[in-house]
């Protein structure tokens, strides 16, 4: 696992709350994953339609309902 220091002016802490810009930042990093994902995804994507794939269909369903990648994304304020 990797660690990034950040740092954020004292006023912009202040301002937006460290909670606040924790939560933003964790948003950030899972938005970020799920569009590597999905670029990877459509690289990938060839001119067979996967969605007539009875396997296809079940495995994105599963893959939505059950995101077992969430835990790894965290974020703690080195402070």
């Amino acid at each position: 696992m990797s660690e990034f220091v950040i740092k954020i002016e004292d006023q912009i802490v202040e301002s937006l709350g460290k909670q606040a810009i924790e939560q933003y930042l964790q948003e950030f990093l899972k938005q970020t994953i799920l569009k590597i994902a999905a670029n990877d995804i459509l690289q990938d994507y060839s001119n067979d339609n996967p969605e007539s794939n009875k396997n296809w269909i079940k495995a994105k369903k599963d893959a939505f309902q059950n995101d077992k990648y969430s835990q790894y994304i965290k974020v703690y304020a080195n402070v």
